[in-house]
């Protein structure tokens, strides 16, 4: 105030020295004063007040502090889109990253902001958390996705996203698609002002990546729909109609800091090097460092510490100063994410403009002319569903048209879905699918990412069968095929298999013929009624599960039920599949023992009771199950004399040992004796309580073999026969 009062005296002082002026000048100079005085208190007041810091939020006590990092939340959506931060900035493994309850978010050494792959299986290799059922990564889903370094991969990108990310699923409007498209709008990329709506799609990519999993069903609570991706998993409730992202950021923070943490927590998490280090007495913050090079959580998660130990925030996250505040504020108001994101997505591609142009293409057909179809066209049969009245642009291939067949490896005589993908609306008179059967009529399907046309085919022989799309003018815009293997229950043969490609070119054959792997259950329906929908998660059950000719079965339950009773599959992935049961013939309260079987054999069997129906049990086509050869892994005691009692433990005895034929012997003694037969006096599937014989047996060491209808041990477990009890042979 000292430099404002100065100035005043020195007018006060010039008014004095002209006094003689009007008395209507020095009322002016007055007015003109106590203006001055007024904007200067203002001021003063409006110093004192520091603006409030855009990059603290006081509802996690965290701040964003790096300038790059705020400006990219900001144009991301903020909190509606990643969530509120729930760490510091901190160091890991060699980049900068700070953790949001929805993402992470990292900062390279160029100050380039993207999000981390969160889910990756060194990060967050979550499938079970807090009670919920997660899908895994489908490794046939990811080996079908585009890679980044393809020349057209922004194209491709978002056809395999309009393809794999629906909107309505199993009859329920999930909204997946929806949610996707609407992650960034225009008012968080550029405040609404001079938006190109083309960009937002790319934008979404890059904050939720690509999908590595089908929408599945929680298998505990069938309210719950998910579906995961690169860098987060989409959850859809039946019962409230919402769909967001789950908060794993939350998550992968708990399991850095192991506590808080369920019990049903898979495995993988466990032994992940994130898991539980956060140590804040040690040099690091870092419990296990060595298996965390370049990282420090020394500050990452400090106010959770400080709120635990009763300190206030205030004391570690003071106020900014007013010039930082500003400063900070100005980057993220100046700065637009356009051109960072742009470079990140299509660095080096010629198409790079095209990465989102669909929102761009949809609209700009409605104005273009419309050619008609050339008359040398040969038009397919009627669609079954024509949804676009947006005009057709006859103009050939546009150059982003993919070929997807779903599923990817069918046996013969399962329905494949032919689907081709573009932003361009052709006309469905004027194309046509070349291929080695026909292809029927053609369904089409337009969305926010471009159209869908779609046949359906069954193959009929084990072969390679190479499909070409030609569009408008019967023009052939790409190329691409799929092998069809042996029926399902049939011994496949090795196929002679051409490398699919999406242009016109020469195949080259390679052989294939691999075995079919066991599948294994994870987690299961416990409980049904008759003619409900059950649901299995695990392994090996085949992409799509027809390929492997699996198949839900019901073994034991009560006399007359008539196992195994064979569910009605409606479809799955490799790591879930669905089933129904019989609408009636099943009786309530009956147990039974539910087992996945395909073409490789049959996994673990999981406890199934049914819950209401008919009163009858209703029998299915028994299929015959491989029994397994008994294994033996230990004998205690390890000797005995004759007419001596010992026990032998191991697996796969039999769950009625007697039943199967369960035998145990001693072979291969030391002393040239053997085999002899053991008395079997208790037996269970895991252990046999057997005598050794008081003659006939020579005090010798043998090795311990059972065996049964599934054939014999071959572990060489021994066993020593001493001479107490013996009588010569």
């Amino acid at each position: 105030m000292v430099p404002l009062q100065a100035g005043g005296s020195r007018l006060w002082r010039a008014a004095a020295h002209f006094r003689r002026w009007s008395l209507s000048l020095g009322l002016c100079v007055s007015l003109l004063l106590g203006a001055v005085l007024g904007q200067s208190s203002l001021a003063t007041a409006q110093q004192a007040t520091p603006p409030a810091d855009p990059g603290f939020f006081p509802a996690t006590g965290y701040r964003i502090s790096s300038p790059e990092i705020l400006d990219y939340f900001q144009h991301r959506g903020g909190v509606r889109t990643l969530g509120y931060p729930v760490s510091s900035e901190f160091p890991l493994l060699g980049q900068r990253v700070q953790l949001f309850q929805r993402a992470m978010l990292q900062m390279g050494a160029d100050g380039t902001v993207t999000p981390a792959d969160i889910l990756s299986a060194d990060t967050l290799p979550i499938t079970h958390i807090d009670g919920l059922s997660l899908p895994a990564a489908d490794p046939e889903l990811l080996a079908s996705a585009p890679t980044p370094d393809s020349p057209d991969y922004p194209t491709q990108a978002l056809a395999f996203i309009n393809l794999y990310v629906p909107d309505d699923w199993n009859g329920q409007a999930i909204n997946f698609q929806q949610t996707f498209l609407n992650t960034v709008t225009c008012a968080d990329a550029s405040g609404g002002d001079d938006c190109d709506a083309s960009q937002l799609p790319g934008f979404d990519l890059q904050v939720w990546g690509l999908p590595t999993s089908l929408p599945t069903t929680d298998p505990v609570n069938s309210d719950f729909v998910y579906q995961r991706f690169q860098r987060g998993i989409m959850h859809y409730s039946r019962t409230t109609g919402v769909t967001q992202g789950l908060l794993l950021g939350d998550w992968l923070k708990r399991i850095m800091i192991g506590v808080d943490l369920s019990p049903d927590i898979n495995p993988e998490v466990r032994q992940s090097r994130l898991y539980a280090q956060y140590a804040p007495s040690r040099p690091l913050a870092l419990d296990r460092p060595d298996a965390l090079p370049d990282t420090s959580l020394a500050q990452a998660f400090r106010n959770d510490s400080l709120m635990a130990a009763g300190q206030s925030l205030a004391q570690v996250e003071p106020t900014l100063p007013t010039n930082v505040a500003q400063t900070a504020t100005s980057v993220a108001l100046t700065a637009t994410a356009v051109s960072g994101t742009q470079a990140a997505l299509t660095t080096s591609t010629p198409t790079g403009s095209a990465l989102t142009a669909t929102a761009a293409a949809l609209t700009a057909t409605a104005t273009a002319g419309v050619a008609t179809s050339q008359a040398n066209t040969t038009p397919l049969g009627t669609p079954a569903s024509v949804v676009s009245t947006i005009p057709v642009v006859n103009v050939g291939c546009l150059g982003d048209e993919q070929l997807w067949f779903v599923p990817r490896k069918p046996n013969v005589g399962v329905h494949v879905q032919i689907s081709v993908t573009s932003q361009r609306h052709h006309d469905v008179r004027a194309m046509a699918l070349g291929g080695p059967v026909d292809p029927g009529p053609v369904t089409e399907k337009v969305g926010p990412l471009g159209f869908i046309w779609t046949w359906t085919v069954a193959p009929p022989v084990e072969a390679f069968y190479e499909w070409t799309f030609f569009a408008d003018g019967l023009r052939p815009c790409i190329t691409s095929g799929f092998n069809a293997f042996a029926p399902v229950g049939a011994t496949q043969t090795p196929t002679s298999t051409p490398i699919a490609t999406n242009t016109p070119g020469t195949l080259t054959a390679t052989p294939t013929g691999t075995p079919v792997p066991i599948p294994s259950i994870g987690t299961a329906s416990t409980t049904g009624t008759c003619g409900s929908v059950i649901t299995v998660t695990g392994n090996n059950f085949g992409t799509p599960p027809s390929t492997f000719g699996t198949s839900i079965q019901l073994l034991g339950g009560p006399p007359g039920s008539g196992t195994p009773i064979l569910l009605s599959l409606i479809g799955g992935s490799n790591t879930q599949i669905t089933a129904t049961l019989p609408s009636s013939g099943l009786v309530a309260g009956s147990g039974f023992n539910l087992v996945v079987v395909n073409n490789g054999g049959a996994s673990n069997t999981v406890p199934f009771t049914v819950t209401g129906c008919g009163a009858a049990a209703e029998t299915a086509t028994p299929v015959p199950t491989a029994l397994p050869a008994p294994s033996v892994s230990s004998v205690a005691p390890t000797s005995a004399g004759c007419g001596q009692t010992f026990a032998i433990n191991g697996t796969n005895f039999g769950t009625s040992p007697i039943s199967v034929g369960v035998r145990a012997q001693l072979i291969n003694g030391s002393a040239g004796g053997g085999p002899v037969d053991l008395s079997i006096s208790n037996a269970t599937n895991t252990r046999l309580t057997v005598s050794v014989p008081t003659t006939g047996v020579r005090a010798a060491t043998y090795t311990v073999q059972v065996s049964n209808d599934g054939g014999a041990s071959t572990q060489p477990v021994t066993f020593q026969v001493t001479a107490p009890g013996c009588s010569t042979p």
